[in-house]
């Protein structure tokens, strides 16, 4: 097999993106499938050009060091129909039926609404940060090593019985034993 040349690999459609500066100072880009690779301008027409050169020497040196260039991958592109299934409570049902009710609109429009109205507030949110329902956990402080051994873990009997015998051996010996 031919080895490609650089020529070959300039000439892909690798998908670049761009990232404004959060502070307003200028752009970032980055080819997602060529790891590494991006660069920073002050302005857009800057950028491309720079995303250019910064693909061409990451290109360069990969070849020069024989190393793996992937090639770009697909763009998944999906087609959405504009309807979807959810299963919700039927406490939650009964309440959006009846508000659309009183609304005097369908149950569709309802939640088509309300969804809309969600998304709006969420992507005003700060956009960087990846949207996740998990809770932020606090820190603890470490507990004194004078305290109970930490309680029973919920795993199954064999390591309780092991945690338990572990924890007798543990302990100072009681008077009158």
């Amino acid at each position: 097999m031919a080895r490609k040349t650089l020529e070959y690999y300039m000439t892909l459609p690798y998908r670049v993106e761009v990232y404004p500066e959060e502070d307003g100072s200028g752009y970032t880009a980055s080819i997602p499938d060529l790891p590494g690779c991006m660069t920073c301008a002050d302005t857009l027409d800057e950028l491309w050009a720079m995303i250019e050169e910064a693909k061409q020497l990451w290109l360069e040196v990969a070849l020069e060091d024989d190393d793996y260039v992937p090639e770009p991958q697909p763009v998944d592109v999906q087609e959405y129909s504009g309807r979807f299934v959810t299963r919700i409570p039927r406490s939650l049902h009964r309440q959006l039926a009846q508000r659309a009710q009183t609304e005097g609109t369908s149950l569709n429009q309802l939640v088509l609404t309300l969804l809309s109205d969600g998304m709006g507030r969420w992507s005003g949110r700060e956009r960087r940060r990846p949207f996740s329902y998990k809770r932020t956990v606090q820190p603890r402080a470490l507990a004194p090593a004078t305290e109970s051994p930490a309680p029973y873990s919920g795993r199954d009997e064999e390591t309780r019985a092991a945690q338990v015998a572990r924890d007798e051996s543990d302990r100072p010996d009681q008077p009158g034993q």
